[in-house]
């Protein structure tokens, strides 16, 4: 047990030598504990010395309510000459009031406008009145605090909003890192459709309304319509998947004989999308292959018919 709390004990006891030589310990043990100052002035009867302990209180606690009690008391002593000689600090405030008032004179409650409690009430006057006041006023700072702080102009708002929104867009982008899934960011990419499955295996198809239509590879121009299927869309989209077509080694050639120019994207799953860089024209179209070495070998081709008018069906 503390030196405080026996000090407490032993005032409620009414052994209030005892109760000083406890508190004096506790003095040395917790001088940064307001109630021991409290405590101390409330046991000795130097009214000059009460003030100097309860100021010290108030100074470790500013919102220690005994020692304001108590101190507001001392001051109405010195402005009221006329006071009862045997009036005594412990009669006025908390929480000395609950000590054994022995032979003591009952202070004039309309005066000193102090109330006395009992003795069950003591344990709580320190803890519960005190955190209450200090509740309040960290209430009354918080709302100080959003009161004053400073509108932000049009400006601001809007860059405060593209900052949320891009650290959105880089958590979705992290998500789709970790979880493995595709974005659908065609915007991004050109306009190139997206994908939304793998292929049933490995090889060149046209995709469209979500359907891989085969596009069989052909050493040299193709001679018959086998393999060569029909887009009713200007912009079609090739996939290319594990096949030994290579996007980089590839040519896009009309029937007339002019190239045409295309955009390429690897998607997550190693999947090559291609899509022409401008609306084609109905006709025959072809991918075309150079042998990666020159001689006697032939070119390899991948073809595709456009037909717009079937869109119009």
């Amino acid at each position: 047990m503390s030196s405080l709390q026996q000090g407490i004990n032993a005032a409620k006891a009414g052994r209030m030598q005892e109760a000083l030589s406890f508190l004096k310990d506790a003095i040395i043990e917790e001088p940064q504990n307001a109630d021991v100052w409290v405590w101390v002035a409330a046991i000795i009867d130097d009214l000059d010395k009460q003030e100097i302990f309860l100021e010290k209180a108030l100074e470790i606690d500013p919102h220690n309510i005994p020692a304001q009690r108590g101190l507001a008391y001392l001051q109405k002593r010195k402005q009221d000459r006329a006071a009862i000689q045997n009036d005594h600090l412990s009669d006025h405030t908390q929480p000395i009031s609950p000590f054994p008032n022995t032979n003591r004179p009952k202070p004039e409650t309309s005066n000193s406008g102090w109330t006395k409690l009992n003795l069950d009430q003591l344990d709580d006057i320190t803890s519960s009145e005190d955190d209450q006041d200090h509740d309040t006023e960290r209430a009354a700072e918080n709302g100080n605090v959003f009161k004053d702080l400073p509108k932000l102009s049009w400006f601001e708002k809007i860059l405060l909003g593209v900052v949320v929104v891009v650290f959105m867009f880089i958590g979705v982008l992290a998500a789709s890192a970790i979880f493995d899934f595709d974005l659908p960011l065609n915007f991004l990419k050109g306009g190139l459709s997206g994908v939304t499955a793998e292929p049933p295996y490995a090889g060149v198809f046209l995709y469209e309304d979500e359907i891989y239509y085969d596009i069989q590879k052909y050493e040299g121009l193709p001679n018959q319509d086998i393999g060569i299927p029909t887009s009713k869309l200007p912009n079609p989209t090739i996939i290319l998947w594990e096949s030994s077509a290579d996007p980089e080694r590839m040519r896009l050639i009309y029937e007339t004989g002019e190239y045409i120019t295309y955009q390429v994207v690897q998607n997550r799953r190693d999947i090559n999308v291609i899509q022409p860089s401008e609306d084609l024209r109905a006709g025959l179209y072809c991918f075309q292959q150079a042998p990666e070495i020159t001689g006697t070998q032939v070119a390899d081709y991948w073809c595709f018919h456009v037909d717009l008018t079937l869109d119009e069906e």
